[in-house]
């Protein structure tokens, strides 16, 4: 689906390129072939460009029949044809502006329609295409079978389905892409139920991730892929915690004292004055923290000749704090902050679960090696 896909973008994409492909193209003489027709639409009775338009036609239809491929040696084979081709898209964009103006029609009343020669000419490109294509795909290997993909690939553009290039198509870019596979992760010598887990979710997640990058002529694939398909391996990822340590959870307390002055009264005096009291209280904390961490050891290496094409190691951390408090002494010193802290300890502050923990440690180091593999890793 993915082959079928790609066919049908770049498909799409090469028939929108085509009209400024034809365009550049354009001599003098044709682009006033177009602006006397836009004149003759504009206005029918236009004389002055009825007498111009079959001089100037002719003389833009007697340069495009004079026109041969061979005659176009600075070019590659099936390049050459396929510019012959583009230059004869030229008349037959002008055969049909003359047809669908009446005036134009009425005075270039034989145009000439090159659609039989436009398909001789991309016939005789896509056979050349095709040829060069077998020529690299026979050598068999990798470097040749990008450059027969291209080939096949051109030979399908100038005629779509053109004898079997679409089974060649599929055969030179599988001898063309590199093959990954991501082997199962090593938990620390513990398997991912230990964990918590119901599945190796990073290998799978490995998978996909690097399919979805940008890297040309590579395929990632899990072990179990690639055995069940039988495919050659070209290169391998081994994944292998070498530490995954979820800490104990450690309590520290400490305390301080709080003062404030706080209004008890006021005087007899006239104005009256406040009279204020020194209040005191005693913040008891209890502080509970814990303390994990990872580290994640990749090797990605050659698989015929071992060779590393990355070693290294990717940490992950992860610190649980949780702060709780009780007072001694008179409430009304006590500050928001405190009340705060105060309020935690009615709240359940129960420690984070094995699998949570375990689950961010994997996904940071994780990140790290991804973003690392993305932007640094060449595979060929």
């Amino acid at each position: 689906m993915k082959q079928i896909s790609f066919l049908v973008l770049f498909t799409y994409l090469f028939a929108c390129s085509t009209p400024n492909r034809i365009a550049e193209r354009f001599t003098g003489e044709d682009k006033q072939v177009f602006d006397l027709i836009e004149r003759l639409k504009k206005n029918p009775g236009d004389k002055q460009a009825a007498e111009a338009l079959p001089e100037i036609y002719r003389q833009a239809a007697d340069l495009r029949r004079s026109l041969t491929a061979e005659a176009r040696n600075n070019l590659a084979p099936g390049d050459r044809h396929m510019d012959v081709a583009d230059q004869l898209e030229v008349m037959k964009r002008m055969f049909n502006e003359i047809k669908n103006t009446p005036a134009a029609y009425k005075v270039v009343p034989t145009p000439w329609d090159p659609s039989n020669a436009i398909a001789r000419a991309k016939n005789s490109a896509a056979d050349e295409y095709y040829e060069q294509g077998l020529t690299f795909l026979n050598y068999n290997n990798r470097a040749y079978a990008s450059k027969a993909y291209e080939m096949f690939n051109k030979a399908n553009n100038a005629v779509p389905g053109f004898q079997d290039v679409r089974n060649l198509m599929a055969r030179s870019q599988d001898l063309a892409t590199i093959k990954v596979v991501v082997k199962p992760v090593n938990y620390h010598n513990y398997g991912f139920n230990y964990w918590g887990f119901q599945n190796d979710f990073l290998q799978s997640q490995m998978v996909r991730d690097l399919n979805a990058s940008s890297f040309r002529n590579v395929r990632f694939f899990s072990d179990w892929e690639a055995r069940s398909n039988q495919i050659q391996v070209d290169k391998i990822v081994e994944l292998n915690f070498v530490s995954l340590y979820i800490g104990q959870v450690r309590s520290r307390n400490n305390s301080y004292n709080r003062t404030a002055q706080v209004q008890v009264g006021q005087t007899k005096s006239n104005p009256p004055k406040p009279i204020y009291n020194t209040v005191s209280a005693t913040v008891f904390v209890t502080t509970r923290v814990m303390e994990s961490n990872s580290s994640l050891e990749c090797r990605i290496y050659d698989w015929p000749t071992g060779n590393n094409v990355l070693f290294d190691r990717f940490p992950g951390y992860y610190n649980w704090t949780n702060s709780s408090a009780s007072f001694r002494g008179d409430r009304r010193a006590l500050t928001n902050e405190d009340w705060a802290l105060i309020s935690n300890s009615n709240l359940p502050g129960q420690t984070p679960g094995r699998t949570d923990i375990a689950s961010r440690l994997i996904n940071e180091s994780y990140g790290l090696l991804l973003s690392r593999i993305r932007s640094g890793v060449q595979f060929y």
